[in-house]
């Protein structure tokens, strides 16, 4: 069974936006971060069932695991080349680069005070997230995910 990054990326972001406006920040940025990592496994996904290849050894976006930079050199490299995913290729360095700089699934055990637990990194990051779904949106408007 393939696995559902459209279902997770939505489950995630709600979860997140939820918490974002509860104000329980460690977690809704926590969240956040799977956003960023749904976000690209949908692209390379997609792109892979349009015969776009992945440089190196990955054979599919499950074997990037969390590592979204790793994701991102491959968008990068997407975006570049004009394909019709290209479209849906964002930037992450300029435009998520609070969850780039502080998103790590095993930053889940470090204590509230670090500085996931912020509200000014909270808003910040909740804005980048919200930019991934706009796009999402878009891809399933323009009939991408059929």
């Amino acid at each position: 069974m393939a696995d559902n990054y459209h279902d997770t990326v939505y489950r995630m972001y709600e979860a997140s936006d939820l918490l974002f406006h509860n104000e329980q920040w460690f977690n809704a940025n926590y969240l956040a971060g799977y956003v960023a990592e749904c976000y690209c496994k949908l692209i390379l996904q997609i792109s892979r069932r349009e015969g776009y290849c992945f440089q190196g050894s990955k054979n599919s976006e499950r074997d990037f695991g969390h590592n979204v930079e790793g994701m991102y050199d491959e968008i990068a490299l997407l975006a570049m080349n004009g394909y019709s995913i290209s479209a849906y290729c964002i930037d992450l360095s300029i435009e998520c680069s609070e969850i780039l700089n502080h998103w790590n699934p095993n930053r889940r055990y470090e204590s509230n005070a670090c500085i996931l637990n912020s509200k000014e990194l909270g808003e910040s990051i909740h804005k980048e997230m919200e930019k991934l779904i706009d796009y999402i949106i878009k891809m399933e408007v323009d009939g991408v995910f059929i």
